[in-house]
């Protein structure tokens, strides 16, 4: 079966679903995503990933950033090949650029589809700076795709040493429960060393 993109009008079409939810500006898209993204659907038996496209970064000058639709185009083209990863621009028919806006207009529209949302270990390193990062824990699991050296790198995370939470690794793919609370380290995954900042200092030299 072959699904459009996901919008907000449509819940009955993810009811009963386990989807991973990849969030940021794309700003370009790279293989480190795409890694990200089949790490997860593999390891925590997805159905699908949802690339979530931010308008604007709050983290980000926007000066920096590429249109939207360029970044979008370049998603789109970069995940052609994959029909479980869906690139889509829900963020922008809701008009948020916090990731907890988001993640509660998601929540109360698909009330019937489980969700996760999915970031690389640097992402949860910086975690506990976002805007009301707990209230999201309380709204989604998470899950982090972690690289060597696991132990080193995990050990000062912010968002592990939170007790309130509960942490799982994960070694091989298991079907996890996906709901508020939980954090899934992801680990032996082979690494992708590039991000969106090298690729545009590349692109400038």
């Amino acid at each position: 079966m072959t699904y459009r993109p996901p919008h907000l009008l449509d819940s009955a079409r993810w009811a009963d679903m386990r989807i991973g939810l990849l969030g940021g500006s794309f700003n370009p898209p790279h293989e480190g995503h795409l890694h990200a993204s089949l790490t997860a659907l593999h390891m925590l038996k997805l159905d699908f990933i949802w690339w979530l496209i931010a308008p604007q970064n709050p983290f980000k000058d926007e000066a920096s950033i590429m249109p939207y639709e360029e970044r979008f185009r370049l998603c789109r083209e970069m995940t052609a090949g994959h029909p479980q990863i869906m690139v889509t621009d829900i963020e922008r028919q809701m008009g948020f650029n916090r990731s907890v806006d988001t993640l509660i207009t998601l929540r109360k529209a698909l009330p019937r589809t489980e969700l996760i949302w999915v970031s690389g270990l640097d992402i949860a390193h910086e975690f506990h700076l976002w805007h009301r990062w707990q209230d999201i824990l309380k709204i989604v699991a998470t899950a982090h795709i972690a690289r060597p050296p696991y132990q080193a790198l995990i050990k000062d995370c912010p968002l592990r040493k939170l007790q309130s939470q509960n942490h799982k690794n994960l070694q091989k793919a298991e079907k996890v429960l996906l709901s508020p609370g939980h954090t899934y380290w992801l680990m032996q995954c082979p690494a992708v060393e590039i991000s969106s900042k090298e690729i545009r200092s590349k692109s400038d030299c």
